[in-house]
């Protein structure tokens, strides 16, 4: 697969991190505090708990549903 000769890797990047950097400068567009620094951390611990809970639920379910086939003899 190959990649537009436009589309750089730093400027994609650049869109993921927060804050968002303008491209034509590398420094931010606003400072951000500690608090905010404190929040988005939240956010991620967050996300990431919801993720593994989501992800050990469906594999939970996956093994339930083959010890089900198995007990039911299905073969």
């Amino acid at each position: 697969m190959r990649f537009h000769p436009n589309l750089h890797l730093r400027q994609m990047a650049g869109r993921l991190h927060w804050p968002h950097v303008s491209s034509s400068s590398r420094e931010s567009t606003r400072p951000h505090s500690l608090e905010d620094d404190a929040e988005v951390a939240k956010a991620m611990v967050y996300v990431s708990v919801v993720t593994l809970v989501i992800l050990l639920v469906v594999l939970a379910a996956i093994a339930f549903g083959q010890e089900a086939v198995h007990w039911l003899g299905v073969q």
